[in-house]
């Protein structure tokens, strides 16, 4: 059974507006997704048609996958010709995984934890018993992220702090799936974080 996702989901915060990725943001992905400064535990995209079969794929799983914009920039929508400014993308990319990325240029600024805190807010109120695809019960009651080694990228180090800020604590260790080194075993932290009405054991 599939859940689609609508495309009126949305969620604001202080400065930042969520909306639904869309085919149409493949370059702005493919800026983000070609950089190795993003891309830094997998193969950074060459071309624009890597970026468009990413989304495709998100988009066909029913992905909760948003980009983000800067709000200031989404009101300006149309005016004089104006853009919204994309500075990233978050999502539930397996509804019990939270993943996201953004330029270098929005680094800095708070905005992965001001938006990873509105994406846990809009989740849990929309599926307050986790989301219905999750086949496992057990596995309902949870977000789970993943991240990089933090002694060996400072990224990944970053992007804990990020998620220690948004309540997700450590959880184990998992082998990377898609390592682009073939042969060489990488381990990788992951870190969870319970729903508002559920506790771990």
């Amino acid at each position: 059974m599939t859940y689609p996702v609508p495309q009126s989901y949305t969620f604001t915060t202080e400065r930042l507006l969520a909306r639904p990725l869309r085919l149409e943001d493949a370059h702005v992905i493919f800026a983000m997704k070609s950089d190795p400064q993003v891309t830094y535990l997998t193969t950074p995209h060459k071309d624009l048609s890597e970026a468009e079969a990413w989304i495709r794929a998100k988009l066909e799983n029913n992905s909760l996958s948003f980009c983000i914009e800067e709000l200031s920039s989404a009101n300006e929508d149309g005016a004089n010709g104006h853009k919204p400014h994309v500075i990233g993308a978050c999502g539930a990319n397996h509804f019990a995984e939270v993943g996201y990325m953004y330029r270098p240029s929005a680094w800095g600024k708070g905005y992965a934890t001001e938006a990873l805190q509105g994406l846990l807010k809009f989740y849990w109120e929309t599926f307050p018993q986790g989301h219905p695809s999750i086949s496992d019960a057990d596995k309902r009651n949870y977000l789970k992220a993943v991240t990089g080694p933090p002694e060996e990228f400072p990224q990944a180090a970053a992007s804990i702090r990020v998620l220690k800020k948004c309540g997700f604590e450590y959880w184990k260790e998992q082998k990377q799936d898609d390592n682009p080194n073939p042969g060489v075993d990488v381990m990788l932290p992951v870190w969870r974080r319970w729903g508002p009405n559920q506790s771990g054991v």
